[in-house]
C-alpha cells in the first residue's frame, strides 16, 4: 500500500516538474523504464501505460517547448535512426512474426528514445540528472539483493530483488552486467556530482552502492558476471590515474572477494574451462555455431526471436529446438543479419573511441576534467557490455543505448564548450597564450577586445 502511493507520487513529481522543466519529462521516462514501477506497484501503475505516457510527455514537451541548441549531427545518432528503421524492416520477413512484433514493441522504442535523449540533455546539470537518475533507478533493484547476497550468499536462479520470475531484472545475466556496468558510473558521481549537497560522506555512500552492484552481480552466479568484472578492473585500471594506488585496492578486493566466496559459486564459475562437459556451455556453442550456417544462407537476418527455429543435435544424438542465442553478438546477426551486426558493432566502436578522444581533450582542461573522468566510466561500462555479453543476449537492453545516450550527450557537450572558447586563428604571438589562458579556464576572453599585458602598449591598426 504505501510502496504503491510512494511510486505514485513520484510518477507525479516527474510530470509536475516536466510542465516547468521539460527535460524532467526525459528523465521521468528513464526512471519508469529502468526501475519499472508498473511491476512492483499494487495498484493505478499497474493498471496504467505508464511508459507510453512518460514517452509521449517527454516528446510533446520538447516540440513545444524545449527545441533550442540542437546537437549538431554525428555518425552514431544517424545509425541509431538507421537500425531503428533496419529492425522494423526485418518484420517483413521475419521467421516467428507474432514474437518478433513483441520484441520489437520495446526494442525499437529503446532505440529510437536513445536517439532522442541527446536533443534534450544537452547541459552538465542535465547529463548529471541522467545518470543520477539511472544509477538510483537501477540501485533501488540491486540493494535488497547486494545486502541479502552479503547475509545468504546469493545462488544461481534465485531471486532476491524486488521484481519476481526471470525476465528483466530478475534475470540474473542481464542483472549482473548492468550493475558491473553503473559501477565506475557511480564512482564518479561521489567524485564529481554537484545536483545533490557535497558533504564529506557522500562518496562513501556512492561506494556502498558500487560495492553492493558488485556484490549482486557476484550473487547472481552468472559466470558472464566474473568475465565483466575482470574487464571492468582491468579498463578502470588502465583508465586510471593512480595505478598503484587502484591495483592495491584490486588486489585486497580480490583477496577478500576470494576468502567471501561460497564453495557453490566456486563450483559454478569452475565450469567456466569444462565447456566440452558444461551442458549450458556446450549448447550455447552449438547454437553459435547454427547462426553463423543460418546467417550464411539469410544475410538479412529472421527477425526478432529468429532463435525459435534453431536446432541443434547434441553428441549423444539429441536434438534441442529453439534455444536462446545467449550472445548480443549472434543475437543481432541471428536476428538482424550482418547489416544489423555492422550498425551495432559501427555504434559501440565509434562512441569507445569518440569518448577516448572526449577524455584525451579534456583531461588536462580544468573546467572539462569531470568531462574526462566521465568519458572513462561509460567507456568502461560499455567494455563490461561488450565482454559480458558475449554471453548474454541483452543486445536490445536499454543499458547499452543509455549508455550510448549519454556518451553522444557528452561529446556533444564538450563540443559545444569548446567552440564557445574557441581561440581565433588571427590570434598569435604574446596574445595567443594570453588568449588560451582564458580559454583553459583564466580571465574571460573577448574576441577583438584583448587587453596587453601591464606595460606593453598595444601596436596601433
Amino acid at each position: 500500500m504505501l510502496r504503491s502511493l510512494l511510486l505514485i507520487v513520484v510518477y507525479l513529481t516527474f510530470l509536475g516538474l516536466g510542465l516547468g522543466a521539460p527535460f524532467v519529462l526525459t528523465l521521468g521516462y528513464v526512471w519508469v523504464d529502468t526501475f519499472q514501477p508498473q511491476y512492483v506497484a499494487y495498484f493505478v501503475l499497474n493498471q496504467l501505460p505508464v511508459s507510453m505516457i512518460m514517452g509521449a510527455a517527454s516528446v510533446l514537451a520538447y516540440v513545444a517547448l524545449d527545441r533550442r541548441s540542437p546537437p549538431r549531427l554525428n555518425l552514431v545518432s544517424v545509425l541509431q535512426v538507421l537500425m531503428g528503421i533496419w529492425v522494423t524492416l526485418t518484420l517483413i520477413w521475419a521467421e516467428a512474426p507474432a514474437l518478433a512484433w513483441d520484441k520489437w514493441d520495446w526494442a525499437f522504442k529503446t532505440i529510437m528514445f536513445s536517439a532522442f535523449v541527446p536533443l534534450v540533455i544537452r547541459s552538465r546539470v542535465q547529463i548529471e540528472a541522467f545518470a543520477q537518475i539511472y544509477v538510483f533507478a537501477l540501485a533501488a533493484n540491486f540493494i535488497p539483493f547486494g545486502v541479502k547476497t552479503l547475509i545468504s550468499g546469493g545462488g544461481y536462479g534465485v531471486n532476491l530483488g524486488l521484481q519476481g520470475g526471470n525476465t528483466g531484472l530478475s534475470e540474473g545475466g542481464l542483472l549482473s552486467t548492468l550493475c558491473l556496468m553503473i559501477v565506475p558510473l557511480a564512482l564518479f558521481l561521489g567524485r564529481h556530482g554537484q545536483l545533490l549537497p557535497r558533504h564529506k560522506l557522500m562518496p562513501l555512500a556512492y561506494l556502498g552502492i558500487a560495492g553492493l552492484a558488485v556484490a549482486t552481480a557476484l550473487g547472481t552466479y552468472e559466470r558472464s558476471a566474473l568475465i565483466g568484472l575482470v574487464v571492468l578492473a582491468a579498463y578502470m585500471f588502465m583508465r586510471s590515474q593512480h595505478k598503484i594506488r587502484f591495483g592495491l585496492v584490486l588486489a585486497v578486493l580480490g583477496i577478500v572477494g576470494i576468502y567471501a566466496t561460497s564453495s557453490h559459486w566456486t563450483a559454478r564459475i569452475s565450469t567456466i574451462g569444462e565447456y566440452n562437459e558444461e551442458s549450458s556451455a556446450l549448447v550455447r556453442i552449438l547454437v553459435w555455431r547454427w547462426t553463423l550456417g543460418y546467417a550464411s544462407g539469410h544475410p538479412f537476418g529472421g527477425g526478432f526471436s529468429s532463435f525459435v527455429i534453431d536446432h541443434i543435435e547434441l553428441p549423444g544424438g539429441e536434438i534441442l529446438f529453439s534455444r536462446a542465442f545467449h550472445s548480443i553478438y549472434f543475437e543481432v546477426l541471428g536476428e538482424q543479419g550482418w547489416v544489423g551486426l555492422g550498425m551495432f558493432l559501427t555504434i559501440a566502436g565509434s562512441t569507445i573511441f569518440g569518448l577516448r578522444r572526449v577524455a584525451k581533450r579534456t583531461r588536462n582542461v580544468p573546467h572539462l576534467a569531470w568531462c574526462a573522468e566521465m568519458s572513462d566510466a561509460l567507456q568502461s561500462g560499455l567494455m563490461v557490455f561488450l565482454s559480458a555479453g558475449a554471453f548474454v543476449g541483452i543486445a536490445f537492453q536499454p543499458m547499452f543505448w543509455y549508455f550510448i545516450a549519454m556518451s553522444i550527450s557528452l561529446r556533444q557537450y564538450v563540443g559545444r564548450v569548446e567552440r564557445e572558447h574557441a581561440v581565433k586563428p588571427t590570434v598569435t604571438g604574446r596574445w595567443q597564450g594570453r588568449a588560451a589562458a582564458a580559454v583553459m579556464g583564466g580571465p574571460a576572453w573577448q574576441p577583438n577586445r584583448l587587453v596587453p599585458p601591464e606595460g606593453v602598449r598595444p601596436r596601433p591598426h
